[in-house]
């Protein structure tokens, strides 16, 4: 399958892990981590425009998510990563704002050529 560059879309994702270097009080690392969020990282994709029952075959019909994302790429997202679909808020520190992110991942249809994501639409603080 592909997919048509026209269709396509500039996300971010961002994986849970022990990547966060802690700093001491002068900003040196002290090497020990933290675990946390990634840094984001861009990549494209086409994204439906809302749920449909096309799409519910893929995933199952008792998971509850908001839109799909599809690419041809191999990409590490996990069911613990967060997309977004408008650019990331990043922390004074550097680190990424959790909170900013768009979408969480319901669940990962991985296919020989392609990749099929179930995002959940996350609740926003406003």
């Amino acid at each position: 399958m592909r997919n048509l560059k026209k269709n396509e879309t500039k996300l971010w994702y961002s994986n849970y892990g022990k990547g966060n270097p802690i700093l001491d009080e002068n900003g040196d690392e002290t090497g020990d981590y933290d675990s946390g969020y990634g840094s984001p990282v861009s990549f494209f994709a086409t994204l439906s425009a809302s749920k449909g029952n096309a799409y519910a075959d893929v995933f199952g019909t008792n998971l509850d998510y908001t839109r799909t994302l599809s690419t041809v790429q191999k990409l590490p997202i996990t069911e613990e990563s967060l997309i977004w679909k408008s650019e990331p808020v990043l922390n004074a520190d550097g680190t990424v704002d959790e909170e900013s992110a768009d979408y969480t991942v319901a669940g990962i249809a991985d296919g020989l050529n392609e990749l099929v994501v179930a995002l959940k639409a996350r609740k926003k603080n406003a």
